[in-house]
């Protein structure tokens, strides 16, 4: 009888330990470590990306778990959505840096996924268009390079990081066309990655570079390259803020790119709820600040229906200015 009775205290015990304390095998979420995936050699906007904001979250103590960033180039993105859409949809524990240049990839259909195959999960910043070239080329100015282009439309070459009919050929054909050329003359050379095409740059193999001011941020800061001109609608500041606008010079252009991160299809409501809350933290942090004031990049912070309609939304704009551009039919 005795027996019994510590048996039955012991149980009640154990009972009150769970109901207090919890199933001690729901840990919190994230109970692993996070992987964020950069669908481009390391050095350019997706990379950057991942990795500061990475930093950032971990620098202001808003993720626990270590945080690798994982470099995955391949199709402009298309690899890497291919991967977490077919092998990695139930994976809680990766986001995949994403950025209008995937919506480029849609609207001229070399992308087989839609937004509606993965989650997207929040929008961060915006990073504007721009064109530079290496320190010493003979282009001093933005207005160097357009009157020689003017003369010589098929031989200036403009590397970037987005295929052809994507983002950075869009930028270049947007000018073109604003300024008259012929679009059957550009020549534009697509690399994987901003990193790959900002090489080609410095390695002399093509005139200009046509990407984001973000991707440049670091050269420019060290002068191994020259900015000549920012595709955007407004100012910007830091290292940039004595770079004109391209529309300072009748070429009415303004490009800017979006970034953020998706997840795996099948991530679960708390846990998207979970990034959204985190990501909203993270971009009212000092360090966060000090990130976008560096790179030049713009404040832009959207999840949930905002960001859906958002994208959709840019989907049909893209669509339709490719079709303008003839590059699809």
């Amino acid at each position: 009888m005795r027996l019994h009775k510590r048996f039955l205290f012991v149980m009640l015990a154990l009972a009150a330990g769970l109901f207090l304390f919890g199933d001690v095998s729901q840990a919190a979420y994230p109970d692993k470590p996070i992987e964020f995936v950069a669908p481009a050699n390391p050095g350019g906007g997706w990379d950057l990306t991942c990795r500061l904001s990475s930093q950032v979250l971990k620098e202001a103590g808003l993720v626990s778990q270590p945080m690798v960033v994982v470099n995955k180039p391949g199709g402009f993105g298309v690899v890497a959505m291919t991967d977490i859409t077919r092998n990695r949809a139930k994976d809680q524990n990766v986001l995949v840096a994403f950025s209008a240049v995937l919506t480029t990839q849609m609207a001229i259909k070399k992308n087989p996924f839609t937004y509606k195959d993965v989650i997207p999960v929040s929008v961060l910043f915006v990073d504007y268009g721009a064109i530079a070239v290496r320190k010493d080329s003979k282009y001093a100015s933005f207005k160097d390079l357009l009157e020689d282009w003017k003369k010589n439309p098929g031989v200036l070459t403009f590397a970037g990081s987005s295929p052809p009919g994507g983002l950075d050929h869009m930028r270049i054909a947007m000018m073109a066309k604003a300024m008259g050329l012929p679009l059957k003359d550009l020549r534009y050379v697509a690399f994987q990655g901003g990193a790959d095409a900002l090489a080609a740059l410095l390695g002399g193999h093509v005139t200009a570079f046509v990407g984001e001011a973000g991707e440049i941020a670091g050269h420019a800061e060290s002068g191994t390259i020259r900015p000549l001109a920012i595709l955007s609608d407004r100012k910007l500041t830091g290292i940039f803020e004595k770079v004109p606008m391209a529309k300072d010079f009748g070429v009415n252009v303004s490009s800017a790119n979006w970034r953020g991160f998706y997840a795996a299809p099948e991530m679960t409501k708390e846990n998207l709820k979970y990034w959204e809350d985190t990501f909203g933290k993270m971009v009212k942090t000092k360090q966060w600040n000090e990130v976008l004031k560096k790179q030049a990049w713009v404040d832009l912070f959207l999840t949930g229906d905002k960001l859906q309609k958002f994208l959709d939304e840019e989907l049909t704009m893209y669509q339709n200015l490719a079709k303008e551009l003839g590059l699809v039919q």
